[in-house]
C-alpha cells in the first residue's frame, strides 16, 4: 500500500495494532465524494528526486529493497505489478497481492485496480473496487511529495474496515519510501 498500495498490505497488517496517529510528515487529506463515496488520501514529503519513489513503486528490485520475496512487474497500461510477501510466495499463487495498472506516467502516476489480495485485510473482496492513484510531485527545494488516494469506498462497515486497514497502513509505507529515498535506513522487511 501499496502498489503499494500494493505493498501497504503487508504495511497494513502490521498497523492494525498500532496507534491511529499518523507518523511525522504524513498528512491526511481524506475526504467523501458527492457521490457518498470515500477517497482515502495520504502523502509525505520526501528529499528525494521522483526517480527514487518511482523505482520503489515500479521496479523489481525496488520492490524487492522492501523485503518482496518474489515480484514481477509488467510496465504498461493494461500490465501487472505483483508481489509475494512469503518465502513461498509463487507468481499467480494465492499468496500475492496482484494488480493491473490501469495508466500511468514514469515517475508521475500510477493508477492500479487490485486483481488479487492475500488474505490478511478485512473484506479483502471489495479492495477490488478500490482504485489506488499513486501520484508523485515535483516540489521546490528538491523535494517530492508523494500521495497515495484510494478511491471507491462505499458506504457500510465492510467498507468502513477496509478503508480502517488501509488508512493505519499506507502510513509506513509512505515513511518506509522516505527513509529508503533519503538514505536513512533500510526498510524492514516485514513491511
Amino acid at each position: 500500500m501499496n502498489v503499494f498500495a500494493m505493498t501497504a498490505l503487508a504495511t497494513g497488517m502490521m498497523a492494525m495494532s498500532g496507534a491511529a496517529e499518523l507518523p511525522a510528515g504524513v498528512k491526511d487529506t481524506s475526504f467523501q465524494e458527492p457521490n457518498g463515496d470515500r477517497v482515502l488520501q495520504q502523502s509525505i514529503d520526501i528529499a528525494a528526486p521522483p526517480s527514487c519513489i518511482w523505482r520503489s513503486l515500479a521496479d523489481e528490485e525496488g520492490l524487492k529493497a522492501f523485503g518482496m520475496k518474489v515480484v514481477h512487474v509488467e510496465m504498461k497500461n493494461g500490465g501487472v505489478i505483483e508481489e509475494g510477501f512469503s518465502p513461498t510466495a509463487r507468481i499467480g499463487g494465492d499468496d500475492t497481492i496482484r494488480h493491473r495498472i490501469i495508466a500511468y506516467l514514469p515517475e508521475r502516476l500510477l493508477v492500479l485496480r487490485n486483481e488479487a489480495t492475500p488474505p490478511g485485510p478485512p473484506h479483502a473482496e471489495l479492495y477490488r473496487n478500490v482504485v489506488q492513484v499513486i501520484s508523485i510531485e515535483p516540489r521546490p527545494g528538491g523535494k517530492t511529495r508523494f500521495t497515495i488516494s484510494h478511491t471507491g469506498y462505499g458506504p457500510g462497515a465492510d467498507y468502513d474496515q477496509l478503508y480502517a486497514f488501509f488508512r493505519k497502513g499506507n502510513p509506513s509505507y509512505l515513511t518506509g519510501v522516505k527513509a529508503l529515498c533519503e538514505g536513512k535506513s533500510a526498510p524492514s522487511s516485514n513491511r
